[in-house]
């Protein structure tokens, strides 16, 4: 059993991650983080990569973590589709060197308000869809449009109506 406060070493091999875990620290041997390793996980709160290292986050690598609030990722350079999927308790994201964020990458993230993204180049379609918190997102001049040239961003509309 971990110390509170002490992070558990994902190595890529674990086949389930334990339930009582709350912090992790992705292993400096990995550079991608394999699709839907933490789904659905009910306690991981916080991410830390080691900067240079995790170079790719799969697909729905954190979907549905609803504890989950903050992520450290210095080096990842892309985040597949709908990996932050209905991380609803999201607030903090750190990812410096991130250059393509992937269809619906951080779809229902309620919670999260602000982002950087200068290093970014490509954004797909809706990847912050619902993202009712968001209010200040700052890209960089690398920004092309969404490669089918739809919204990243959906208004604050209810769920029953048309979306964009």
């Amino acid at each position: 059993m971990m110390a509170a406060g002490e992070y558990y070493i994902f190595t890529g091999r674990e086949v389930v991650l334990p339930r009582h875990v709350t912090h992790v620290r992705i292993d400096k041997s990995l550079t991608v983080i394999p699709a839907r390793a933490f789904h659905a996980h009910p306690n991981i709160t916080e991410l830390v990569c080691h900067d240079g290292v995790i170079k790719v986050v799969e697909e729905w690598a954190f979907d549905q973590c609803p504890s989950l609030r903050r992520v450290i990722m210095p080096g990842v350079k892309e985040v597949e589709e709908n990996v932050f999927y209905e991380c609803k308790a999201l607030m903090d994201v750190e990812c410096g060197k991130l250059e393509i964020i992937g269809e619906g990458a951080f779809d229902h993230c309620y919670s999260l308000r602000s982002i950087d993204l200068s290093s970014v180049m490509t954004v797909e379609e809706l990847a912050f869809y619902y993202c009712r918190s968001l209010t200040n997102i700052k890209f960089g001049d690398k920004l092309n449009q969404s490669e089918r040239g739809h919204s990243v961003i959906a208004p604050l509309w209810s769920e029953s109506q048309s979306h964009c």
